[in-house]
This record gives C-alpha cells, structure tokens and sequence, in this order.
C-alpha cells in the first residue's frame, strides 16, 4: 500500500516592501515581516510587493534590495563629429537579478563606441561607461536594448556638429 498523504508547504519568511516611493518611504522601504506558507499566499497592495528574507535579515523600516527594473543612458545633447563623448548606462535600485548586457546602436549614423555592448552584474548597481564618437554633423540617436529583461531607457539624442577645418 502506498501513502499518498499530501505534505504541507514549509512556511518561509517574507517582507512586506514599497516598489514605489510614497513620502519619505523610498523603494525598498520593508513596511512589515511575515511568515508565508509561499509567496502567492499574499497579494500585496499596489507600490507594494513580497521579498524572501529567510535569514530575517530586513526588520520593518529597513531597505530591501530591490532588483532593477530598469536603466539609465546619460551623456551631452551635443557633440563634434570625431570627438568621442562619454555614455553612461546605470541600473537602478540594487542592481539586475542576473548578468545583463546592454547592446548599443546609433541606429545606422555610422558611429563607433569604444564597446558595442556592456554588461551589468548580478546584484551590481554600478555603473559602466562608453564612449561614442560620431562620424559626421547631424542628430543621431543612441538606442540601448538588453537581454535581461529590464525597461529599456529612452533613446539618447544628440546633436552633432561639423569638425573644424584643420
């Protein structure tokens, strides 16, 4: 004979955190502790969600580490065409979940980045710079996609004038 008695989930500790910032609570804000049979034991409210904490290591008011959800892409509205200008991609909140790789294009303009890609590290909010030099006068905009998931930011437009006459 076999049993077949169904075995109860083991209970796990979870926070309850802000996914938005609502006064002076910022992202990542743990508004209380609670142990769960699972996470979808719960539904949290909106600007709210649920994050395992089994060392109950985040009591109530402390930060959660809070996985991108998305990126910055930051440099000068304008350029010289053959001079290199900086870029700088950031991950918000504490960084992606996974190693994530950031491609990036000028859509075509003809330009070189000193690296076509770079990579955010699991866990990492720190930021990674390139640089872009444009090939001739005119806008361009600088796109960034990604494999991890997170929101693309908006594209970079820059304005690019002529070189001096040398």
């Amino acid at each position: 004979m076999t049993d077949t008695t169904a075995t109860s989930p083991t209970a796990q500790n979870y926070v309850l955190y802000r996914t938005q910032a609502d006064g002076w609570q910022q992202v990542g804000y743990v508004i209380m502790a609670m142990t769960l049979p699972g996470p979808t034991a719960f539904t949290p409210p909106a600007g709210m969600a649920l994050g395992l904490d089994a060392a109950r290591a985040y009591p109530a008011g402390s930060i959660y580490p809070v996985p991108s959800t998305g990126y910055t892409l930051a440099g000068a509205a304008t350029a010289t065409a053959g001079t290199p200008l900086t870029l700088t991609l950031a991950p918000n909140n504490a960084g992606p979940q996974a190693n994530t790789t950031v491609t990036l294009s000028d859509g075509g303009a003809g330009g070189t980045f000193s690296a076509s890609t770079v990579t955010f590290d699991a866990g990492s909010t720190t930021a990674q710079t390139v640089t872009y030099t444009p090939k001739a006068a005119g806008t361009v905009a600088i796109s960034a996609t990604n494999n991890g998931g997170l929101t693309d930011p908006a594209s970079l437009e820059v304005t690019v004038g002529a070189a001096a006459a040398s």
